[in-house]
């Protein structure tokens, strides 16, 4: 009888990490942690340090861990199409059901993100905010203590018009801190989503849950174990807004993709009817006794690199990675683009950056690469760089749909409505032919005819304002 090999003790720690922590390393990874346990173990050994963290009464040194492994950047009114449609639609229209209306910011970080919520209902006066609650949640205890005493750099304001900071904040010798009235809108607490809270995520308990960027850094599992919880929290008809990034295609079916201008975000389905069968009543005749068919069998994942590129189709980022990094041409040009796609998809933008630079010398990847830093740039909020690697994705290859697509929606909102309107034109009439590769890598989630929509509601939007 064989004996399973003990597992190493960074293994041990990193499956620790993912149990209590939800967080998710993939093994090229696991050397990030290394350092880590070396320091926090230094006192008492290894072996004896992950016994302390596998017991019960080690809630400090998770805690401890927490604000190591858990920093987010973030800064206020990031992704602001989806706050502006958070308190210009979705918020009003609950008014007239609710004296309250309760909104949860979830993995809020360092709270600009609620914050911003509270900020936006004031200026754009469509939503009471009197009768506004906001709730910001956070594993990370530093986090948390850092919301509380709202007062933060220029670098986390740099996207607040001057006008508002003059208005909501104060200078200060620290920085700029928000002014009582704004701050005392917005609750915080510190708060694990992995943990079993039956109370927090009671049915009703939210009207909107802001869950951006949050779960791209969590395993699948773990993220439809979330999405349920939240999912139950909702009230009938209640909003979950997500990262530009990340999708629910494949987590959940509990929700309806919804478009309000830029902002893609979803609302819970109703729920479905019960089916009352008339023949109920009618006693079933027995079944005829034969042997049970077989199930079907899945087809098997194709090997190489087109197995890596279903895996990603199918959103099996993990699994994606695995295969990539067994195979023997995992440094060829088309390795490295879908390692840079998967960075992407895992909210690592320096890495999906880094790559993406090496890649636009060579020609076989140059329009992809400039289009992967384009993604990354703008998610990091430099729209103007984005734009600029756009185009110079257009110059490598004058058909790349999906490019005209993103650099004609960045300039209709610079307000540049005649360049907008010639690159969506140029994306509508391309996209019919758009290459598949293109479509699976960087489609994020929509098929050829959505994206068409998206196109043609772009060339709307432009219209709508001459």
């Amino acid at each position: 009888m064989s004996v399973a090999p003990a597992r190493s003790p960074l293994v041990r720690f990193v499956a620790l990490v993912e149990q209590r922590l939800g967080l998710h390393y993939e093994q090229g990874q696991w050397g990030e942690l290394e350092p880590l346990l070396a320091e926090r173990s230094a006192g008492c050994g290894v072996e004896r340090y992950l016994e302390q963290l596998a017991a019960p009464s080690s809630h400090a040194e998770w805690k401890a861990l927490a604000e190591r492994l858990t920093v987010g950047e973030t800064y206020f009114l990031r992704h602001p199409t989806q706050l502006e449609t958070l308190v210009d639609q979705v918020l009003p229209s609950f008014q007239r059901q609710t004296s309250t209306i309760r909104v949860l910011c979830a993995g809020c970080s360092t709270g600009e993100e609620p914050y911003s919520v509270a900020l936006l209902a004031r200026e754009r006066g469509r939503v009471d905010s009197s009768r506004l609650r906001i709730l910001g949640i956070d594993v990370n205890p530093r986090a948390i203590a850092h919301a509380r005493r709202a007062c933060y750099s220029p670098w986390s304001l740099r996207a607040v018009p001057s006008a508002m900071r003059q208005q909501w904040f104060q200078r200060t010798p620290e920085g700029f801190a928000l002014l009582p009235q704004v701050r005392d809108q917005v609750i915080f607490e510190e708060r694990n989503l992995l943990e079993e809270a039956s109370a927090f995520w009671a049915p009703g308990s939210f009207h909107a849950i802001l869950c951006r960027n949050v779960i791209l850094y969590f395993p699948p599992d773990v993220i439809r174990k979330i999405i349920a919880r939240m999912s139950q929290a909702l009230v009938p008809g209640g909003y979950l807004f997500m990262g530009p990034s990340e999708t629910l295609r494949g987590i959940s079916e509990d929700f309806e993709l919804l478009r309000g201008g830029d902002a893609f975000y979803y609302r819970l389905k109703p729920p479905a009817p019960p089916v009352v069968s008339v023949a109920q009543s009618i006693p079933a005749p027995e079944p005829v006794q034969r042997g049970t068919p077989p199930a079907p069998t899945p087809p098997p994942t194709p090997d190489g690199l087109e197995g890596v590129l279903q895996l990603l189709e199918a959103e099996r980022y993990t699994d994606a990675w695995a295969l990539l990094e067994s195979l023997p041409q995992s440094s060829s040009p088309k390795a490295q683009l879908l390692r840079a796609v998967l960075h992407l998809h895992a909210g690592r933008l320096s890495q999906a950056e880094q790559l993406s630079r090496q890649l636009v010398t060579a020609s076989s990847t140059e329009a992809s690469a400039y289009y992967l830093l384009g993604l990354c740039l703008e998610q990091s909020g430099d729209e103007a760089g984005a734009r600029g690697r756009y185009a110079a994705s257009v110059r490598a290859e004058p058909t790349f749909a999906l490019a005209h697509l993103r650099a004609g929606t960045l300039a209709r909102r610079a307000g540049e409505m005649v360049e907008a309107r010639v690159a969506l034109r140029m994306a509508v009439s391309l996209l019919p032919q758009e290459k598949p590769l293109h479509l699976s890598l960087f489609g994020g989630g929509f098929g050829r005819h959505g994206l068409m929509q998206v196109g043609l509601q772009e060339l709307q939007a432009c219209t709508e304002v001459l």
